[in-house]
């Protein structure tokens, strides 16, 4: 079920995350957003996520960068990367979190 849906979301801008923000808790999940790698990628193994969002926005490395350390700590964990706010719930329903 969706209120137990807990969500990771990677940004540079808290404004242009506050759409995604809103429509995944519109839903019934609960979202914790950064603007840092390194939180992103403590948050990541520390924490039990159904997936982690990166915001497009994010530097190509960077993305990379944080995908490859929080999956070593998660292996498991679903990323993906949202280029449109419109897209998120359809892009992770296609990387298996239930909505």
């Amino acid at each position: 079920m969706a209120e137990f849906n807990r969500i990771l979301f990677m940004g540079r801008e808290w404004a242009s995350m506050d759409t995604v923000t809103r429509i995944l808790e519109a839903v019934g999940c609960t979202v914790t957003g950064t603007v840092s790698d390194a939180v992103a990628i403590d948050l990541a193994g520390s924490s039990d996520y159904a997936a982690l969002i990166i915001d497009d926005e994010v530097p190509q490395a960077d993305s990379r960068y944080v995908i490859r350390e929080a999956r070593k700590m998660k292996p498991s964990l679903a990323v993906i990367t949202v280029s449109s706010p419109e897209s998120v719930l359809t892009q992770l329903q296609q990387a298996g979190v239930k909505l």
